[in-house]
């Protein structure tokens, strides 16, 4: 029986201690983590992605409060020496930044006041930073008279003779910040801005760096970071303050800003709008990219569940070094052509609805006095004596090698002949039917489970289809792995120490964790509407695909299309689905089969899969053309969607496909 709190349960890295961002950080590797942050380039860096992708935790942890922790024992300034950076943390949405844009009052104002209350937060944040360097580094002296002086040389509009001492300094920012304060909360109700701004955007923040040089010899050189997190809460024109300090940086301060996907609004500057560029001013890193392609994400993932599991006191078993969390959950047994796990399941009836859907369009197909019986001799021939999954696989082979020429009774002794040197050979023959068995195998296997009149339907089982489910986002594993647990402490299980969670306990957590996903973890008002109801129909799409008789593609997950198919409405919709991570851009494309040209690729988020029985990894994708582009990403066009999968379906699930409306076997009679 569970009777801890859920160790999975989803935490904000905002919210927590840094002694706790030290405690769950889990190293990707050091030179994988140093590529994204690159925390001593001199080039500033937007680092996007999805929710929960660990971009908040990722700046905390190289943030100075949470670098100090790491070295209890070191000094402020040993810890900056030893790490080559000083960074600090500021999150975006904590500045309120909607008060900085009431109506009534020029925009160019408001930036003005909003780009010196920005430096006002960094420098207060810095100077905190530095204080408690001073004050832990006993036996150094450190000359925070010069580093003052050199700071004033920049504010020609500020007083700073009454500081003498970075506490004085800060309390002066401090008072700045406050009235600053006011005069928003004044304007208010005034509609005027009464307020004499201390200095000019890039005269605090990015000088800073240069007077660390002055407070002491070892800073001198130390690269300062501003880490600016959520840069989605800020407006257009707020972002535009944001890329002027990025671009006036010098290779003094450099920043790293972190947002979701859709976060960036504008590349232009303050300097006459001038834009700032790519690979010049700044560098982009897709943060969920990056940790999809991560050869070692499949570990990371361990190390991090485990490292839960351990804070939370779970058992001696988690204390084991040899501890693996794929221990604790039941895995469906591929062996002997899935027989185990469809027994296990008892879902062997699953595959009888596909043999008599075959047996009636065979039926449909021979209009004769003897379509019957030669319907049951196909169907017998290509099914009789074997297991479920390969009677499935011979069937989907007929139906894709029919043509006008074709002679029945061959073809189905031709399959037959090769399922049975696989059947003979356990799996071990090679050639072309285990090629086919390698690539449908999956896709069949969920078949015969959704078809059974067991309310299983189609299983997700073991830990690395969860890790898949996450599809780089750590986030997404904490909410299938919560829903796990919720389960198990509700059915009284103690799957941590005890025995593996059953794979239909698993499949009711990944149906529930994806029901979440995209009901509840999605939801960002009517935008996000259209784009879910855009990707529930691109699901149906998919759905549809994988449970017809002849598969269109193996293991649907993915769609392509011509980029010139796409009207504006649905690349807006399109647009919006790929920023709410409901859909994934995969960027080698495909070449379209005739043109050579290389289309676009999308696929749907792994997250959602259980809710429509789909596939946690991509294989075949499927090719859609302007109408059916049209129907799934335009918002009000479910009829159109409704004809066109309707018709789809049927032609995926007509074995005549191929022959046409005039069948001539005369071979036959």
């Amino acid at each position: 029986m569970i009777t801890h709190s859920n160790p999975f349960a989803l935490v904000k890295a905002s919210d927590i201690t840094d002694q706790l961002i030290n405690d769950l950080w889990v190293e990707l590797g050091h030179v994988a983590i140093r590529s994204i942050i690159e925390p001593t380039s001199t080039r500033s860096k937007f680092i996007l992605g999805g929710k929960g992708t660990g971009k908040t935790h990722i700046l905390r942890y190289y943030s100075y409060s949470a670098v100090k922790l790491r070295g209890r024992r070191k000094s402020g300034l040993d810890v900056i020496a030893e790490s080559k950076f000083l960074a600090v943390f500021l999150r975006a949405s904590g500045l309120d930044a909607p008060r900085f844009e009431i109506p009534g009052i020029d925009t160019f104002e408001w930036q003005q006041l909003f780009s010196v209350y920005l430096e006002l937060c960094l420098a207060q944040a810095v100077l905190d930073a530095l204080a408690d360097v001073v004050v832990s580094t006993p036996g150094e002296e450190f000359n925070q008279v010069e580093f003052i002086q050199e700071i004033q040389t920049k504010l020609a509009g500020a007083d700073l003779s009454n500081c003498n001492t970075i506490v004085d300094l800060k309390r002066w920012v401090l008072e700045q910040t406050r009235s600053l304060d006011d005069a928003v909360n004044n304007a208010a109700y005034t509609r005027k801005l009464d307020v004499r701004v201390p200095f000019s955007i890039g005269k605090l923040a990015i000088p800073i760096a240069r007077a660390m040089g002055k407070l002491h010899s070892r800073l001198a050189d130390i690269p300062l970071i501003y880490l600016i997190d959520e840069i989605e809460n800020f407006s257009v024109a707020q972002q535009q303050v944001v890329n002027t300090l990025i671009r006036y940086g010098e290779g003094l301060a450099t920043f790293r800003v972190t947002g979701r996907l859709y976060a960036r609004k504008t590349k232009a500057t303050l300097a006459d709008g001038e834009e700032n560029r790519e690979h010049a001013e700044f560098k982009t890193e897709i943060l969920d990219e990056k940790l999809r392609n991560y050869p070692k994400y499949p570990e990371f993932c361990s190390k991090f569940v485990r490292k839960r599991l351990l804070l939370a006191g779970m058992g001696s078993a988690v204390a084991n070094e040899n501890f693996s969390p794929a221990s604790c959950f039941e895995e469906i047994d591929q062996s002997n052509f899935y027989n185990e796990a469809i027994n296990l399941l008892g879902v062997a009836d699953g595959a009888q609805l596909s043999l008599k859907n075959f047996s009636d369009e065979l039926r449909a197909l021979l209009k004769d006095a003897y379509s019957e019986d030669l319907a049951q001799e196909l169907t017998s021939t290509l099914t009789e004596g074997l297991p479920p999954l390969l009677q499935k696989l011979n069937i989907v082979l007929f139906c894709k090698k029919l043509s006008k020429r074709t002679k029945l009774a061959h073809l189905a002794g031709l399959v037959r002949q090769m399922s049975d040197e696989y059947f003979e050979s356990h799996g071990q023959a090679k050639g072309p039917y285990a090629t086919a068995y390698g690539h449908y195998s999956t896709d069949l296997f969920s078949q015969i489970c959704r078809d059974s009149r067991r309310a299983l339907g189609v299983p997700y089982a073991g830990f690395e289809v969860f890790t898949r489910m996450s599809w780089g986002n750590p986030r997404n594993l904490l909410i299938v792995l919560g829903h796990a647990y919720e389960i198990a402490r509700f059915k009284e299980i103690d799957f941590i120490n005890g025995r593996p969670l059953s794979i239909q306990h698993q499949t009711q957590a990944a149906v529930d964790a994806a029901r979440f996903a995209f009901e509840n973890d999605s939801n960002y008002g009517r935008v996000s509407d259209v784009a879910r109801d855009a990707t529930r129909r691109l699901g149906e799409f998919l759905r549809t695909a994988r449970f017809s008789l002849r598969i269109p593609e193996v293991s649907p997950l993915a769609v392509s299309f011509s980029e010139d198919d796409l009207s504006p409405s649905a690349r807006e919709v399109l647009n919006a689905a790929l920023n709410y991570s409901l859909i994934y851009e995969v960027y080698d494309g495909r070449p379209d089969r005739n043109t050579k040209i290389l289309n676009r690729k999308i696929q749907l988020n792994a997250m959602l899969s259980p809710r429509w029985g789909l596939p946690v990894v991509r294989r075949g994708d499927i090719s859609l053309n302007r109408d059916l582009l049209d129907a799934i990403f335009v918002e009000g066009k479910r009829e159109s969607f409704d004809a066109l999968l309707k018709a789809a379906s049927l032609r995926w699930n007509s074995v005549i496909r191929s022959l046409g409306t005039e069948i001539s076997q005369p071979a036959l009679f």
